[in-house]
Formats: C-alpha cells, structure tokens, sequence
C-alpha cells in the first residue's frame, strides 16, 4: 500500500515575493507597486536603496539623494516616462528624487553603469527610469486601484489610480499623498524630520489601433519638509509637468518602432529657517530668510528602433535639453514672492545616439553604442569681458 498516495493535498496560502529580479546582468526591473518592507518609499531614493548597489544621503525623513557605487547627481539620471525633472536647489535639497513617487508608477528599470547610450548624457553611473505603461482597453472598462497606510510616527499614505477608455482612447488619473512627523531618538529627544508632500498626474491617449499611441499629459504636486542636518528646510517642491508623446511600431518589415516626444517640467523650491523651526541665530545666518529657486528643464525626443534581421537591432535618434535656472530671495518683512526672478545660469544640450544589439545566442547578447553631445552653459551676470556668456559655476 502506497501512503503517500492517500496522504490529503494542502493548499499555500499566497506569498507575494517582493524583490527585484535581473533582468540582464546590466539592467534590473522591478514593480514599484509591490508591497515594499518595512512601509511604502515616500521617494525614489528611498525605494532605490532597496536595490543592491545603491544607497542614499539622506537630508531627512523624506528627499533622499540616491547613489549608486558611489556616484550620484549629474552621473545617475532620473527619468520619468522618459523626461527629466531637474531640482533647483544648488545644494540638492530637492534632488529629482524628491518629485517622485514610486507607487504611481508601473515599472522601474536601473541600467548599471554607462550601459546604454540612449537616454541621455553623463550616465556613468546608470540610468534610472520610472514609467507608466500604457493601459490595454480592448473592450471598454473601468478601473480602480486605491491604498491607505498607517504607521507610527504619523505615517500615513494614500494613493489612487483611475483608468477609463476603450479601443480607441483612454485617460487615466494618478494621485498620492505622504506624510510622516518628526520621531523621537533613544533619549526621547524630538528628532526634526517631518515630510508632507502630494502629486497629481493625467494623461490622456488615443490608440487608433493596436501599434499606435498618442498620448497628452500633466501633473502638479507639492510639499514640505523638515530637515535635521540643514540650515534651513523645504518649505516648497511645487512641481509642474506636461509631456506629449508619439509611439508607432510595425511600420514595416525592417522599422520596428518610431518614437518622438516634447515635455516641460518646472521644480519651484522654496527654502527657509522660520516656517517648519523656530528661527536661530547661528553660523552664517543672522536673521530670518529664505531663498527660491526655480529650474525649467524642457526637452525633446525622436528615436528609430531598426530591426533587419529577428537577432540584430539598431536604436539610433536626437535627443535635445534646454534648463534655465532662476532665482529670488527675501526675508518675513519683505516676502521672496515680492521679488523679480532673476536668471543665474542656463544649460543646453544636444544629443545624438546610435546603440546596436546582437543576441548571438539565447543567453549571450552583444550592445555596442555611439554617443555625441554638444553642451553649453551660461552665467549671469557674466563676468567681465565675456560677451554674456560663461561657464556655469560648478
């Protein structure tokens, strides 16, 4: 008699695995709308220093500067749904992560070192990207996704993603907020590191059919935070977005996808030593003050993706920045708002790239690519003698 034969059948419970996987050697994909431990990232920092390699410099509770192998800033992009949202604060007190919520997004993909070529300049330390995938409405339909959190220390999140459309067209509705109060060390000693902060993104899409997808969209957030290491804190991260986009694929045997897309992102940061504190005379700050500061960063893309031959294929296009940056300061008494913008530096930059792969065989691919960059940058006010243009500090 065979026991095991008779032996009852047990149903697992599901278990949800959490962690990244590799999706190549180079090139790491992961959900940011999986359950993350201990609680949900309240930034991209925060989410990315769960992948091995990364860390971050923290300013705060929230707002972390993410580093990955030691490199960061100007050498670990941050692209969201393929755009670039540069942070004011020359001390990167807003760092492009502070604008970003994981949880809003679909799919998170990390290029490790100067792997790729086509998403910009100055990635020696990788590429990060944050999209949002399109939503596939072959019959008309709704839906809803929405979470509550609830912590110690004040923490609550609450987010929601609304997509309606059919075939043809689709808009969907992204929004979350965050926030988290100041915690108590060992002694029970008040430890500044409070954070509230919201985004609101929309798009709207047109799918004629199957290969083909126009897509507008907007978003605005804002926020506040404290910080314990700092001089001052955030008292704004306004954040203003729009982004139109173009994807076609198939068009014929050898062109596999065509793709183009314009967008403008704006960070406005407003930073003080009296809102979130109580002010204190101390090192170079006398009196109460406060500094705004503001970055344009706009930009435009066209690539090519080519396809001959099922195992070889050619990403070749032009990629185009341009990013003023502004400022204005003021006191309690005579308010920043009150104050003219006043332009300090300006960053251009134009791209052409040109990225060919060759999956020789089903475990072996070959990526070689070609990158040139025409960068300017400019000062004001100039120093002497320089026609108006000079090389930005830093």
């Amino acid at each position: 008699m065979n026991n095991a034969a008779a032996a009852p059948e047990h149903t697992l419970r599901d278990v949800v695995v959490t962690a990244v996987h590799d999706h190549s050697p180079v090139q790491v994909v992961a959900d940011p709308k999986q359950p993350r431990q201990p609680v949900p990232a309240s930034d991209a920092a925060d989410y990315l220093k769960t992948i091995p390699g990364f860390s971050a410099i923290r300013s705060g509770g929230s707002n972390g500067d993410p580093v990955f192998r030691g490199q960061f800033g100007s050498r670990l992009p941050l692209l969201t749904n393929g755009t670039q949202l540069l942070g004011a604060c020359p001390g990167r007190m807003d760092a492009p992560s502070s604008y970003i919520s994981p949880e809003t997004y679909d799919t998170l993909t990390v290029v490790k070192g100067p792997q790729t070529v086509v998403w910009g300049p100055g990635t020696s330390a990788g590429v990060v990207r944050f999209d949002r995938e399109r939503p596939d409405f072959t019959e008309p339909g709704v839906r809803l996704s929405a979470s509550v959190l609830g912590a110690s220390a004040g923490r609550n999140d609450q987010n929601v993603d609304f997509q309606a459309g059919n075939a043809q067209v689709y808009v969907r509705v992204t929004a979350n907020h965050s926030h988290g109060q100041d915690y108590k060390d060992g002694d029970g000693r008040r430890v500044p590191s409070a954070w509230d902060k919201w985004n609101t993104d929309v798009a709207l899409g047109f799918t004629p059919d199957a290969d083909t997808l126009l897509e507008l969209s907007t978003g605005t957030g804002d926020g506040e935070a404290r910080y314990g290491g700092r001089g001052m804190d955030g008292t704004q991260f306004k954040r203003e977005s729009w982004g139109l986009r173009f994807e076609k694929r198939h068009l014929t045997p050898w062109l596999a996808k065509l793709q183009a897309q314009v967008y403008g992102n704006r960070a406005d940061h407003v930073m003080d030593n009296f809102t979130l504190r109580t002010f204190q005379p101390g090192g170079s700050m006398s009196m109460p003050m406060a500094s705004n500061v503001r970055r344009t960063t706009e930009g435009a893309r066209v690539a090519a993706t080519l396809q001959w031959q099922p195992d070889w294929q050619l990403e070749t296009g032009l990629d185009a920045q341009r990013s003023p940056h502004d400022k204005r300061s003021g006191t309690p008494s005579v308010p920043y708002d009150s104050k003219p913008w006043m332009r300090d530096a300006k960053f251009e930059n134009l791209g052409a790239f040109a990225e060919l792969s060759w999956q020789a065989q089903a475990d072996t691919r070959w990526v070689g690519g070609l990158r040139l960059d025409r960068a300017e940058a400019w000062r004001y006010p100039a120093p002497s003698g320089m026609g108006g243009m000079a090389p930005a500090a830093g």
